[in-house]
């Protein structure tokens, strides 16, 4: 999926709304706030209902309560039991009601939009879960996702990939409006438009960078090694990102991925992994730095070129009961030497991938640790366009390590210098290389041949960009 926040790990399945409950969804003086009301209805029964774990209703309505008033910025200790704490103690009958109460109390003392009221209400049940999978939509999220979803990997924005705590610069796509703002690797935001960014998630923070290309954001960022803060003024252009990338690197063969989503990707990665073979490629570098993830399906399919046939691939659990998929035809192309490139934003399948191929001893894994972003959602629209990203699996790696809130150690860990990428240099693909070249070197001479000369890499010599 799209990183927009995060970006993620989807079955990428569209469903109707789940039918809301009639009772207690009506705002009595207010026709607009009753159906403001009752697409947070949908949000609720959706959460409580696909949740991989079943959610007790305070945990979703306690948070949600106290967002509104906030939003509302009502005076709540006056207000007695329509205020949030009048949830305190409830059974879980009586909590939807209470709640209702609250929300439409809070809308009939503000001026908020309705969708903006309704919006925070659900950002906070999906924030409450706190689960990496688990979010709110805003309908333009929605139409990226279902873009996305159906191989579009174009979007209008700024090029740059964010992370959270504290939000930052992930990475910039070279020759982006980001780039040419001066934007990089490494910087810190400390405000967007002029607001301050101090408690922002990266998702909360993709809203506000995107928007119709032609227009700008400003984006204040603090950068390390550098005193004071820096503001730029970026245009937003349509933005589109290559979910493959393959090329040689002398005679080792380089192929980056930046994503999961759709079926369609299986054959080009295989065309690629032929390609190289045909090109007499001695070693491949996986790239999976800043993947996103995206279809289970996919990743599997994918993980066959290198596994072989029963090597197990993930375990997943759902409400009913738990299950491994492994590898389950021959479909085995690569069988020389290898690595794969990771980072803290390698997310989702680029996870579950990561840790398929180190369990089955068919890769080295070099970089820094990744997102610890792992589960299988669902994506369900609501009644207005916006949707809700749901968890409806946990997903453990094949031999059933912990990989969600802790995610994929490298066995070769590189941290990585902002200095060295803004200079153009990427220290962990040259680490990669040279590990290939030594491994390959160690087999030449037990093999009784002469070793093979070095080549140069792109990131030390300059031959070419690293994206």
């Amino acid at each position: 999926m799209r990183t927009l926040t995060s970006v993620l790990l989807l079955f990428l399945v569209a469903l109707a709304p789940l039918p809301t409950a009639a009772a207690s969804t009506a705002c009595d003086y207010s026709s607009d706030a009753t159906e403001s009301l009752q697409l947070v209805r949908e949000a609720y029964d959706l959460l409580e209902g696909l949740f991989v774990e079943r959610l007790p209703s305070e945990q979703l309505l306690t948070p949600a309560s106290q967002a509104v008033w906030e939003r509302a910025a009502v005076d709540v200790p006056s207000l007695g039991d329509t205020s949030p704490s009048g949830l305190v103690g409830r059974s879980e009958v009586e909590e939807w009601p209470v709640f209702a109460g609250v929300y439409c109390a809070a809308w009939d003392a503000s001026d908020v939009p309705l969708d903006a009221l309704a919006y925070t209400a659900i950002r906070a049940m999906t924030r409450a879960v706190d689960e990496g999978h688990t979010r709110f939509l805003t309908p333009q999220m929605y139409l990226d996702h279902e873009a996305w979803a159906a191989g579009d990997s174009r979007y209008d924005g700024i090029g740059a990939r964010l992370r959270s705590n504290p939000l930052g610069v992930q990475y910039v796509f070279p020759g982006s409006p980001a780039d040419e703002a001066g934007l990089a690797f490494g910087d810190n935001i400390v405000a967007i438009n002029g607001d301050s960014a101090a408690d922002m998630s990266a998702s909360d923070a993709v809203i506000l960078v995107r928007g119709e290309a032609g227009t700008s954001v400003q984006i204040t960022i603090e950068r390390p090694g550098l005193d004071g803060l820096q503001t730029f003024d970026i245009p937003r252009a349509r933005i589109r990102i290559p979910v493959i990338e393959s090329r040689m690197i002398g005679d080792i063969a380089y192929l980056r991925l930046q994503g999961f989503p759709t079926p369609d990707l299986t054959e080009g990665v295989a065309e690629a992994l032929r390609e190289f073979r045909a090109e007499a490629a001695v070693a491949l570098v996986l790239d999976l730095r800043g993947n996103t993830g995206g279809r289970l399906d996919v990743g599997t399919m994918i993980a066959s070129y290198f596994l072989p046939v029963n090597a197990p691939v993930y375990q997943q659990t759902t409400r009913r009961g738990q299950h491994t998929t492994a590898v389950s035809l021959n479909q085995k192309i690569w069988d020389r030497p290898m690595v794969v490139l990771i980072d803290d934003a390698t997310a989702s399948m680029g996870e579950i991938l990561a840790s398929a191929l180190q369990e089955g001893s068919v890769a080295t894994l070099i970089g820094r640790t990744t997102a610890g972003a792992v589960a299988g959602s669902i994506v369900v629209p609501l009644s207005d366009g916006s949707a809700v990203q749901v968890t409806t699996l946990r997903i453990d790696s094949g031999r059933g390590e912990l990989l969600n809130n802790i995610g994929v150690h490298p066995d070769v860990e590189i941290a990585v210098n902002p200095d060295d990428v803004r200079a153009g240099r990427d220290e962990v693909l040259d680490v990669g290389l040279d590990r290939l070249r030594t491994q390959l070197s160690a087999e030449r001479q037990t093999a009784g041949e002469a070793p093979a000369p070095a080549a140069t890499s792109p990131s030390s010599g300059g031959v070419a960009p690293v994206n």
